[in-house]
């Protein structure tokens, strides 16, 4: 005996969609969680794939665009005008207590701090004419998120398989060993926090062999955030492929 599936109307599957865009009773945003944010790459690409034809002006031209577009707001002077110089290593915390302290104040992260990936009097256009790109890490906007207690965060990348890892060759980032500094935390919300400006780490790739296609994952390591949970595949971690065309 064949048991047929009930159809679903039109309306069943729009309030079905509408519940996985956010679920009320779970609080969850595309199946996950305030807590279970990953990171994001720019530049923006489709299907994060960053593919560079080093000849080609045009191939690269829009990914430089989009990353001085991006950039823009972290210029030393705009932050400077906006943001406080905090104290490295410790959690810029607000309270209000008892006395609502709006808004929150944010801490400056400047452009300078992205070195050789800054993009400032830089002839080689973060590195796309030359074959040895900048990519940007960013980890989503989590409010009151902490790292731990007394804790560091940075992040690491590598190649995905053995193989990827081999074609990837060498990189540095930006700032050093991919840190990313407590004072930027915790994060009040759009509507209190104004001018917060996320930190960033930049990854410039400097040997990658050519057109290869390789297999890049980069994670966020902090005691808070859990990126072995196997029902979660891309909570603190973002992966994305890479490849250098040259003729």
């Amino acid at each position: 005996m064949v048991i047929q599936k009930e159809k679903k109307s039109c309306g069943q599957v729009v309030e079905e969609w509408k519940e996985f865009v956010w679920n009320p009773r779970t609080h969850q945003f595309m199946g996950r969680t305030g807590t279970s944010w990953g990171l994001m790459i720019r530049p923006k690409t489709e299907n994060l794939d960053v593919i560079v034809n080093v000849s080609d002006t045009e191939s690269w031209d829009q990914h430089v665009q989009k990353l001085n577009k991006f950039l823009e707001p972290y210029n030393d002077s705009i932050q400077a005008q906006k943001n406080d110089v905090c104290r490295l290593g410790r959690y810029y915390e607000q309270p209000d207590n008892g006395v609502l302290n709006y808004p929150k104040r944010a801490c400056q992260f400047n452009r300078t701090q992205l070195g050789n990936c800054s993009g400032i009097g830089d002839p080689t256009h973060y590195g796309y004419s030359t074959g040895q790109p900048c990519v940007f890490i960013k980890m989503n906007r989590v409010i009151n998120f902490y790292a731990g207690a007394n804790q560091s965060m940075n992040v690491t990348c590598s190649g995905k398989r053995d193989e990827d890892a081999e074609n990837l060759g060498h990189f540095v980032m930006f700032p050093a060993n991919g840190n990313i500094d407590l004072m930027y935390f915790p994060y009040y919300g759009k509507k209190f926090h104004v001018n917060y400006t996320q930190p960033l780490v930049a990854v410039k790739f400097l040997n990658v062999t050519p057109n290869v296609e390789v297999n890049v994952e980069c994670r966020i390591n902090a005691a808070n955030i859990a990126i072995d949970d196997e029902r979660d595949k891309f909570a603190g971690r973002v992966a994305f492929k890479l490849r250098i065309n040259k003729t």
